[in-house]
């Protein structure tokens, strides 16, 4: 009896910071999972690139978790494919991270399929126009800055008197009849 008065509150107390620190690796579980699904159209995002070096640390006990993000950051790494065919690599790229957020929804105990991962993201076209467009100013800059391409100039002369505002004269034609 006397065991049982001291043992009873101890083990309380582990039990119940047992289940703080599962609560508190689950929230950080669900915050890289979010933090993905956020940001899945623009995996450059450093917020994006922050989650998925996260995974890693979060789901490490997640077998088919891990799985699908070796094979993504396998994928991610593989040069030789991006140059042999950026859009083959591009569309890989995003059915492994479509796989990995699939895995990660399971493990957390979400219903979404694969389709909903997929489709039900909003990214307004314009964005992607900005971001285009950015892209191709940064490259054209680049090539610039590397001697590979000028900036297109036009010289004008410019005085302080003011413009001529009566029209040019007409050159005279040379006289065609004159006999010599």
């Amino acid at each position: 009896m006397i065991v049982a008065l001291f043992t009873g509150p101890i083990a309380a107390v582990q039990v119940a910071e047992y289940l703080r620190k599962k609560e508190e690796f689950r929230k950080l579980q669900i915050h890289v999972f979010r933090t993905l699904m956020a940001t899945r159209t623009t995996t450059l995002h450093f917020k994006h690139v922050e989650a998925m070096n996260l995974v890693e640390l979060e789901f490490y006990n997640e077998r088919k978790v891990m799985d699908c993000w070796r094979l993504y950051r396998n994928h991610l790494d593989d040069q030789a494919h991006i140059k042999r065919d950026v859009d083959s690599w591009d569309n890989d790229r995003n059915k492994l991270l479509i796989d990995l957020l699939y895995e990660m929804s399971i493990s957390l105990g979400y219903s979404y399929d694969k389709s909903q991962i997929q489709k039900g993201v909003y990214y307004p076209t314009g964005y992607a126009d900005i971001e285009n467009e950015n892209t191709e100013t940064r490259k054209l800059w680049l090539e610039v800055l590397r001697g590979q391409r000028q900036i297109p100039m036009k010289a004008e002369v410019w005085t302080n008197q003011p413009p001529n505002t009566t029209p040019p004269e007409m050159p005279k034609k040379p006289d065609t009849n004159v006999t010599k």
